[in-house]
């Protein structure tokens, strides 16, 4: 089998060791249009975990790479004038320029033939390889020249960055939010070797233009960012290497494969820098296709195969680098926390790290938020409550804990209604609410008498409940209030038209108007993240109309535990309303962490699956 790789970084590269080096009969040639030591950036990292996986599949290489590591275990934090470390996480960096050494050189000695200086510039010149692997990085012309087959997508962000180098030998992975009268700067840092370290820059685009940046050059760029972090950098230096200013583009692809070319890395998607995984994410897609190209004679079998095995992991990744790229660009948000909450937000915003992996980690970080969270509301019993455990006002209501259950039940006040309500009282819910009620169901005044028995029933066993009532008329919002229901949650309906949603802002005024006085009234937000933007705007409106909570639901895309929990973390703390975030598949130290990070006040579940 001949196989052509289009491109000589990390993805081409160890795909023909991985082959050659079980394989030799296999003819591995690999295409990179620039020099040996020509290489752009400065560190990469690695996970221990990554690192296993490199260990399984080729020991030798793992060996060289591991040998020069710059290891840590503390992640440090730069904010608010305090410097807060967390500690127990394992990650390792080394220069992009060595690991490209030890690549080539392992490469070379196994067989894999290597032609620099060679730029392929159309398919047609490797017809007579039975397999071509686009590793042409983020750019990809493969990618392009198969778009009709590949369905790319790319979501270019607003956030602009900047990839330098630093003489700093920084001790731990570092973030530095540095406020400036332009704006608020990111810095992502860490040591690759004894001497330098990575230095990421990160800024909105007012900031960027309001410093001039639009208009520099290398030069400028070093000399205008080392003296906004003079205090931070002291003696040492910014070192450049194409550091050019950009807007991180986030690569999606229907398919990764057409005919006999299949995509490899970069090429068929990306993930942000905050969670270094882009040179993890290719060595690992070349393991898996090695492993199938092996595994059978047919072609196109194997790169399905290939698909099928790695897009499951990959696209897990991308929804948590997602989120935590979400987090990076409205980090101006999180700047009224205490600096012990910044340090929880950031080390879960990804949403892959419960809060019982932050007890595991870093104890004294979880104990903290924890007593934080709990002196808030006065309480001072040690140990604190868990999050999820602790008691929240809604309006002159409290609850006594912060999960609601809402059964997906029929929507009569009927004796099925009282025992599924029931019965989640019973099994510890502190919290109940009705699915999503028509409003013919409070029209009548026995249909009131009836939810008036059921909210009797569950206030007796000290539950606090919750309605929510669709498309609200005058006549069921005074029944619900007549029925005892202690929040009144409006909820427009997934399927709501933009004439429904224009219309939302004066139902929730009339409402407001209407309601008891003292009691909360929600709103549901349905998350739509192709016009994020329009949705806050919009959530700003009910907040101003009178909305005291936004009950936000997400359909997600299977790959996020909390599909929800990004958008309400930003109305949360941009908007400073209180969030409710529906969470029908998380764990609970999910859902207890966040609370602890402050992304929802109050979580929905469609059952109880822990007494606690």
């Amino acid at each position: 089998m001949k196989i052509a790789c289009i491109g000589g970084g990390p993805a081409g590269l160890y795909l023909g060791i991985l082959v050659k080096r079980v394989a030799p009969e296999h003819d591995v040639v690999v295409y990179e249009r620039n020099r040996p030591a020509d290489t752009f950036g400065f560190g990469v990292v690695f996970s221990d975990a990554t690192l296993d996986h490199l260990a399984e599949a080729d020991p030798e290489t793992h060996a060289e790479i591991t040998a020069r590591f710059a290891r840590w275990e503390d992640i440090e934090i730069h904010a608010g004038g305090e410097t807060l470390r967390s500690t127990g996480h394992g990650f390792c960096g080394i220069e992009r320029v060595g690991l490209l050494g030890i690549l080539q050189r392992r490469a070379t000695a196994l067989g894999v033939r290597v032609a620099y200086e060679r730029e392929v510039r159309s398919l047609s010149e490797l017809s007579d390889a039975d397999v071509v692997i686009g590793c042409d990085g983020v750019a990809s012309w493969v990618r392009e020249a198969l778009a009709p087959q590949l369905r790319p997508h790319v979501d270019v962000r607003s956030n602009k960055f900047v990839w330098l180098g630093s003489t700093v030998p920084y001790g731990a992975f570092t973030f530095i939010f540095k406020d400036t009268p332009q704006g608020m700067f990111r810095v992502h840092a860490y040591r690759y070797h004894e001497r330098g370290s990575t230095f990421i820059a990160e800024c909105r685009e007012d900031t960027w233009r309001a410093l001039g940046l639009d208009k520099a050059d290398e030069d400028t760029t070093v000399a205008t960012l080392e003296r906004v972090f003079a205090a931070e950098l002291g003696e040492h230096r910014l070192i450049k290497n194409r550091s050019i200013w950009r807007n991180f583009p986030t690569v999606r692809c229907g398919a990764w494969h057409a005919g006999n070319v299949v995509l490899l890395g970069d090429a068929a998607h990306t993930a942000h820098f905050s969670i270094g995984s882009g040179t993890k994410l290719a060595m690992e897609d070349a393991i898996a296709l090695r492993d199938e190209l092996l595994a059978t004679r047919d072609v196109e079998a194997a790169l399905a195969a290939y698909e099928a095995r790695r897009r499951p992991e990959v696209e897990a990744l991308q929804a948590a680098a997602q989120a935590s790229l979400e987090w990076f660009e409205g980090t101006e948000r999180y700047a009224r926390m205490s600096p012990a909450q910044l340090t929880y937000s950031l080390m879960t915003r990804s949403l892959r790290v419960s809060h019982a992996s932050v007890q595991k980690r870093d104890p004294d970080l979880a104990r903290s938020v924890e007593r934080l969270l709990a002196a808030g509301l006065g309480i001072t019993s040690d140990p604190p409550p868990a999050p999820t455990s602790l008691p929240m006002d809604l309006g002159d209501r409290r609850t006594r804990s912060r999960v609601a259950v809402a059964p997906a039940i029929s929507t009569l006040p009927d004796d099925d209604m009282l025992v599924s309500l029931g019965a989640a009282v019973q099994q510890g819910a502190a919290v109940v609410a009705t699915p999503a009620l028509p409003s013919a169901s409070l029209e009548r005044d026995d249909g009131a008498v009836a939810w008036t028995r059921i909210v009797d029933y569950l206030r007796a066993k000290r539950a606090t409940v919750i309605a929510r009532v669709v498309a609200p008329t005058a006549d069921a919002i005074d029944r619900a209030a007549f029925a005892g229901f202690d929040m009144l949650v409006l909820d427009p309906g997934a399927g709501a038209t933009g004439e429904d949603l224009e219309r939302l802002p004066a139902a929730v005024a009339a409402a407001r108007a209407r309601w008891r006085r003292g009691a909360w009234l929600g709103v549901v937000v349905h998350d739509l993240p192709a016009t994020r933007a329009a949705v806050v705007g919009h959530a700003a409106q009910l907040v101003r109309a009178g909305a005291d909570l936004l009950w936000v639901t997400s359909p997600g895309d299977g790959n996020a535990r909390l599909p929800a929990a990004p958008l309400a973390d930003r109305l949360r703390n941009e908007l400073g309303v209180a969030t409710c975030i529906e969470a029908r598949h998380a764990s609970l130290p999910d859902l207890d962490a966040a609370i602890a990070a402050g992304r929802a006040d109050l979580v929905v579940v469609d059952r109880v699956a822990n007494p606690r």
